[in-house]
């Protein structure tokens, strides 16, 4: 992706009262007028209101605070670059394929730093609702050591603790992961993109940039948000070839997750059947001796 394109998927995603829906329409719209955005961006304010129905406040940046609108931007793409980061536009090629296909709508804009080919390998994922006992501290420990051991890459979180488990399990095996954060990249590293937050403690040791990707559908300086959390465990289950639900609590965001994730045809495995709503929606159940035989005979074929 060059500058260019970076700069102005930042752009798009800088936008004030532009959320994914919004950017969707932007990009749909601009297709349909065979745009690029490039020309989105100088157009007049009456175009953006009425074809584009966008909110005064996107109108009035693109008009007329559009030079504070530019070197903000620029501002932020020349950060992005310095530390190796890419803000990849849906169309791009590089957008991440499993995440295309299987997120209803997919991120219009999606920012990701660190080594893109670790989603060659197969991938799997730990889901947990949030509170979670010993018993399920173990079995994730255990499911994600099995991953690990069988070469998966390991998908998962970067602050909730149910997910610091399987991030900092395969940090310690030096195993590839794949991080989806519920803030912005620069909300979440700071000044220190080398520097790996995904951990439990006040330490931060290196982040291994060649064994760690890390993707955010959020804004760059963006905190979390109450419903941020739902979106990053959609992109978790979307990036994640088989799907280990320990515990998902019945009528909760995980089970819904993985019902989604069913629907499209993905593997989803239910720790002892624990579910029986997923269990009913076609989840196999199994127990922990299961991890020990090969992981990919459940991979998905859809």
């Amino acid at each position: 992706m060059n500058k260019d394109d970076t700069l102005h998927a930042i752009m798009l995603s800088e936008l004030p009262q532009v959320g994914e829906k919004a950017a969707q329409r932007i990009l749909t719209t601009n297709r349909e007028r065979h745009h690029s955005l490039a020309t989105f961006f100088r157009l007049p304010a009456a175009v953006l209101r009425e074809s584009y129905e966008l909110h005064a406040a996107a109108i009035e940046r693109l008009t007329v605070e559009r030079e504070e609108h530019d070197t903000r931007c620029r501002w932020l793409a020349d950060n992005l670059e310095r530390v190796g980061g890419e803000a990849l536009l849906i169309a791009s090629p590089a957008y991440p394929s499993r995440v295309r296909q299987r997120v209803e709508p997919p991120p219009a804009v999606l920012f990701r730093v660190g080594e893109p080919s670790i989603l060659a390998s197969p991938t799997l994922a730990v889901l947990n609702s949030r509170s979670i006992d010993e018993r399920a501290v173990y079995a994730s420990h255990a499911a994600v050591q099995a991953a690990i051991e069988q070469r998966f890459t390991v998908v998962t979180g970067g602050m909730k603790a149910s997910h610091r488990i399987s991030a900092v399990a395969a940090r310690s095996a030096a195993a590839p992961r794949a991080i989806v954060l519920d803030r912005g990249l620069f909300a979440t590293f700071g000044g220190r993109v080398d520097r790996d937050p995904f951990g439990f403690g006040p330490g931060r040791g290196p982040l291994d940039s060649q064994r760690t990707l890390v993707v955010s559908p959020f804004r760059l300086m963006d905190h979390a948000a109450a419903h941020n959390g739902k979106r990053r465990d959609e992109l978790i289950a979307a990036l994640a070839d088989v799907i280990i639900a320990v515990h998902a609590r019945p009528g909760g965001v995980i089970e819904h997750v993985c019902l989604q994730a069913l629907d499209r045809g993905q593997v989803v495995l239910s720790w002892y059947g624990e579910n029986a709503g997923l269990i009913a929606a076609g989840a196999t159940p199994i127990e922990e001796s299961d991890l020990a035989g090969e992981l990919t005979r459940y991979l998905s074929r859809e």
